[in-house]
């Protein structure tokens, strides 16, 4: 009897975990698509070079402040050449229909989560 409650609540928790990592899944993708991607990437560090004084010039430092680097432009999307076919529209309302399932379920389990275990 006592090992079949450890195997329910790990199979309660396996549930638990996959529908997280769902959503988690899913948050990060409708993410990328509205903003872009999550991942940015790193230029390598220039190197700074250093003009040296001209002569006759006075020996204090001079502080050079480097040229902050420019910032790269946000790729368009490229628009369909047909417009914005059917299938496109069917499957974008699959898409947030799907989202929209995925939030409401992690809720509900969320919701019975916390009425068992209070």
């Amino acid at each position: 009897m006592r090992r079949n409650g450890w195997i329910k609540m790990g199979g309660v928790a396996l549930a638990m975990a996959f529908c997280l990592f769902f959503g988690v899944t899913l948050a990060a993708q409708g993410t990328e698509r509205v903003g872009g991607p999550l991942v940015r990437k790193e230029e390598p560090a220039k190197s700074r070079s250093y003009s040296a004084a001209p002569a006759g010039a006075s020996t204090a430092a001079v502080p050079v402040k480097p040229k902050a680097p420019a910032k790269p432009a946000k790729p368009e999307p490229a628009a369909v050449p047909g417009g914005d076919t059917g299938i496109n529209r069917v499957g974008n309302k699959a898409g947030d229909l799907l989202q929209i399932a995925a939030y409401h379920s992690i809720r509900f389990i969320v919701a019975l989560f916390e009425a068992i275990l209070r």
